[in-house]
């Protein structure tokens, strides 16, 4: 009788304890937790695209910025290269003197 009660102890006690052990969470991922991931996982892509968007928009405008100044500095070159010789040409119509020659310096762009 002793015996069978000591082995019906330790099977109930080790029952009992397998069966708390089994409703406790373990170290497997449960879905809240690959839900958080997988939304994290989505919001650092969101973020890495937004970031990319911002360089390529940045970038472009730069260049397009680059350009417009170098079409309106060439824009004043060829106005400041034309505004001798138009205010020559009309001295020489007032003054109907003889002609003179006009030194233009060339911009050299690379």
């Amino acid at each position: 009788m002793l015996i069978l009660r000591t082995c019906s102890l330790t099977f109930l006690g080790l029952l009992t304890g397998f069966m708390a052990a089994a409703q406790t969470p373990g170290t497997a991922p449960t879905p809240i937790t690959l839900l958080s991931w997988v939304v994290w996982f989505l919001a650092g892509m969101v973020l890495l695209m937004a970031v990319m968007t911002a360089v390529s928009v940045t970038s472009t405008a730069q260049r397009r910025y680059g350009a417009e100044q170098v079409k309106s500095n060439d824009a004043e070159v060829v106005m400041a290269a034309a505004a001798p010789i138009e205010m020559v040409a009309a001295q020489a119509v007032t003054t109907e003197a003889a002609p003179q020659v006009v030194a233009i310096e060339e911009a050299v762009y690379a």
